[in-house]
C-alpha cells in the first residue's frame, strides 16, 4: 500500500484517510456538478457535462491543506497522463476538493470562497461502500 503515499512521516494517517475516501461521493454544492467513486488508490470523477475522469490517487494528509494528487490516465487528451494537484478536507460524511488544472506544478494554498468561478472547489457527500 506504500505507493498509495506521498512522502510523509505518518503513513497511517494517509491510510486512514484513503479508507474513509472509499466508495461513492454524491455533489452537494460547487460550480461544477459531479460523482466521485473511489475504490482503493482508483478513482472515477464523472461530471454532470459528461466529461469523464479515471485514474490513481495518493494523498498526504500531513499537509495544511491535507493534499491529493490524482494522476489522470483516461479522461480528456489535454489532461491525459497529468497530475491534477489537489487539496480536500473530511468532515464526517462530507468532502471538499479543490483541484488545479491538471499538469499545473502549483497547488491550491486554500479553498475558493464560493463566489470564485475560476477555480473548482467542489463539496460532496459520502454513500460508503457496501461490501
Amino acid at each position: 500500500m506504500e505507493s498509495l503515499l506521498l512522502a510523509t512521516d505518518s503513513p497511517s494517517d494517509a491510510l486512514r484517510d484513503l479508507e474513509r475516501l472509499q466508495g461513492t461521493w454524491n455533489f452537494v454544492s460547487g460550480i461544477r456538478p459531479a460523482q466521485l467513486l473511489i475504490a482503493g488508490d482508483h478513482y472515477t470523477m464523472k461530471f454532470s457535462n459528461g466529461d469523464l475522469y479515471m485514474g490513481t490517487l495518493r494523498l498526504d494528509p500531513t499537509q495544511d491543506p491535507a493534499a491529493m494528487d490524482m494522476l489522470v490516465l483516461e479522461g480528456p487528451d489535454r489532461h491525459r497522463d497529468k497530475v491534477a494537484r489537489c487539496i480536500y478536507a473530511l468532515h464526517g460524511q462530507r468532502l471538499t476538493w479543490s483541484p488545479a488544472e491538471p499538469g499545473d506544478e502549483d497547488r491550491p494554498s486554500d479553498f475558493p470562497r464560493g463566489e470564485d468561478t475560476k477555480h473548482l472547489c467542489l463539496v460532496f457527500h459520502h454513500e460508503p461502500y457496501k461490501h
